[in-house]
């Protein structure tokens, strides 16, 4: 798994804000997303399903 740095993850939501300047709730979806897809890139399938399945038993 792929750890971003915080000035990688600062980027994205800027990037991210600048997307949806007006709607908070996209802007959380979306740096989610992208976030989870960087993390996740490269690894092969199984271990994505691995990544994704640790993410749903976290406190929410």
């Amino acid at each position: 798994m792929l750890s971003l740095t915080e000035n990688e993850k600062k980027q994205l939501l800027e990037d991210v804000r600048k997307e949806f300047p007006d709607d908070e709730m996209m802007q959380e979806i979306h740096y989610s997303r992208l976030l989870h897809y960087f993390q996740t890139k490269d690894l092969p399938p199984h271990e994505r399903v691995k990544f994704f399945n640790l993410l749903d038993k976290m406190p929410h």
